[in-house]
């Protein structure tokens, strides 16, 4: 009896043995109703490696936007340093002009205000005032079109006005100044006191008028400018 139990218990084991490799495989396809019900949980293990992949490539874009942004940032600050330093520079020649020199000639004689008048006036066309002037005008512009590039939009503002205000300095120089200094400097040395009188007359009134105007408009567009740059940083 021993002998035929053992024997039976040995069959049985080997029974329940073979069983085990289809019991696990069938419980690998049985559907799993808590997976399916949760989309979320089907894609728990590639969603991880999609994260790490759109991390890395927006680290990596950020990473070659910055030497970029760098680059804009610093054009941006040279061509605000260039065109305040040369507005500003246009804005010292006209108000000099304005508190000293002809308040200095009104005092004068005519014909000492208008000798005097002549020699300034064609020293002032050198080749340093050029550059300084067409540069502050070159520099203001590059200064609007890289506020462009960066999107800031207050430096746009900003630098459009103070490029509004150095154009009408510009106007009033070359439509209203540089005629009446060619008029006084092309004109004949009188020979009567009467004609110095005249010329001075046809020039001081309108000139130091129109100066004073170009001297208002230079100092509101460097100051412009130096809000625009200041509020870059504040």
């Amino acid at each position: 009896m021993n002998g035929l139990f053992t024997g039976f218990r040995a069959v049985l084991v080997i029974f329940c043995l073979s069983l085990l490799p289809s019991t696990a495989f069938a419980s690998d396809n049985v559907p799993h109703p808590e997976m399916n019900d949760h989309p979320l949980q089907q894609f728990s293990f590639s969603q991880p490696a999609a994260l790490k992949s759109t991390e890395l490539s927006e680290g990596l874009m950020a990473e070659q936007n910055e030497p970029i942004e760098d680059n804009k940032s610093l054009l941006f600050t040279v061509l605000a340093g260039l065109a305040v330093l040369t507005t500003g520079m246009m804005a010292g020649i006209v108000f000099a002009y304005a508190n000293s020199v002809m308040p200095g000639l009104r005092k004068a004689e005519d014909r000492t205000f208008v000798l005097a008048i002549r020699h300034l006036t064609s020293s002032v066309a050198n080749p340093l005032f050029l550059i300084i002037s067409n540069g502050a005008l070159l520099a203001q512009i590059g200064f609007i079109v890289v506020a462009v590039l960066t999107q800031q939009s207050s430096q746009i503002v900003l630098g459009s006005i103070a490029l509004i205000f150095y154009i009408a300095t510009l106007l009033i120089t070359f439509l209203g100044n540089l005629p009446l200094n060619k008029a006084i400097i092309s004109a004949e040395l009188p020979a009567s006191d009467a004609k110095w009188n005249e010329l001075r007359v046809r020039f001081e009134s309108s000139w130091t008028l129109l100066n004073n105007l170009r001297t208002i408009t230079c100092i509101l567009s460097v100051s412009t400018l130096i809000v625009a740059l200041l509020s870059t940083y504040y």
